[in-house]
């Protein structure tokens, strides 16, 4: 851009126009123009700058993908080794459930506790649940 406008000055010293108001429009419009070119050029700059700024935070995104792709893998494999389910299972289906016959909260108890000698305790209103 800089150079077509160094072209029309150049023209423009070549046609030696004389020193009237149209010569003085002609070199007004070309001052303007070149004021338009500088600022294209800056903001051409900072456009560059900011497409290699942009590429290198992509550049880190795909990074922190990457390990956190790693770090979510190894929590699976962590999860599935100590799993004591195969899936088909709920630990919900450990509990049978109860209700107080005190204060009417839900309780859930496993088989041993239910097995026990001892009425379990609500952890409401810590009364036993079952009469002996």
């Amino acid at each position: 851009m800089k150079q077509k406008i160094a072209y029309l000055r150049g023209l423009m010293d070549g046609l030696k126009l004389p020193d009237d108001d149209n010569a003085k429009v002609l070199k007004a419009i070309a001052d303007c123009l070149e004021a338009i070119a500088d600022e294209v050029e800056i903001e051409s700059a900072r456009v560059d700058n900011i497409e290699a700024e942009l590429d290198e935070i992509n550049s880190d995104i795909d990074e922190m993908d990457e390990v956190l792709g790693f770090l979510i893998e190894d929590e699976e494999e962590e999860d599935d080794e100590g799993f004591p389910f195969d899936g088909s299972e709920s630990w919900e289906d450990d509990f049978d459930y109860f209700t107080c016959p005190n204060c009417g909260e839900v309780v859930p108890l496993t088989d041993d506790m239910l097995e026990g000698k001892e009425s379990p305790i609500c952890p409401r209103c810590n009364e036993k649940l079952f009469d002996d």
